[in-house]
């Protein structure tokens, strides 16, 4: 079976969306001055690679924990909008043709090839989902959509319209995956996207992966 990992590292100073905490990882205890080395971990719930709960948007919606583990893990389909520009909308008309093949599956992982641009300020300046492809995907029937990108709504200006899309029907987000190019659009991958496992969690950082049976 051939893995692919489709996870930014996490470390101190690395972008993170405008405004959430940053991220801090320090010494908790040392080899030089205790018996082990413990590192002591501050990050946000949507730090680096990431997925969403509905509380996220949702003030009575899900938490992580209200889901079954196989919610976060499924077969997922690739789409190649990599024609996107800065602060353009994927549009209906651009995943129109891979509707069909979504019923199949459980996961839609979207790939502009953006995550080039992470920890510069061209990432802010990525493309996102207009509210209509947003529905299209819902009606599919998938649990999950994942992108290449910081944000499936814009960053730079305040339009919050395919959250709550995805979230108000159970459909969680993935945000800031990377190594898409990797994937080849023509096969169906098995993907795992679990969280960390935090009580009424809005969102987790997870590891990403990607996984290709044998042929």
């Amino acid at each position: 079976m051939k893995i692919f990992d489709l996870t930014h590292d996490i470390k101190n100073g690395m972008q993170i969306f405008p405004g959430d905490p940053e991220v801090s990882i320090r010494p908790g205890l040392t080899h030089e001055s205790d018996y082990c080395k413990v590192d002591r971990l501050w990050l946000n719930s949507h730090t680096g690679t990431h997925i969403d709960a509905p509380q996220h948007f949702l003030k009575q919606g899900k938490t992580l924990m209200d889901y079954p583990i196989d919610k976060f893990l499924g077969k997922a389909a690739l789409i190649d909008v990599g024609v996107k520009r800065e602060n353009e909308a994927i549009v209906l008309a651009d995943i129109e043709h891979h509707l069909e093949r979504l019923r199949t599956c459980d996961i839609a992982m979207l790939k502009t090839g953006w995550s080039q641009y992470f920890g510069t300020e061209r990432y802010l300046d990525h493309p996102y989902i207009s509210k209509e492809a947003a529905e299209a995907l819902v009606e599919t029937g998938i649990e999950i959509v994942g992108v290449d990108f910081l944000n499936v709504d814009p960053t730079r200006w305040e339009s919050w319209e395919a959250h709550p899309v995805f979230l108000s029907n159970d459909v969680l987000i993935v945000e800031n995956l990377t190594h898409l190019e990797e994937l080849d659009p023509s096969i169906a991958y098995t993907c795992s996207f679990l969280p960390l496992k935090t009580v009424d969690a809005d969102g987790s950082p997870i590891r990403a992966v990607a996984m290709e049976a044998e042929k």
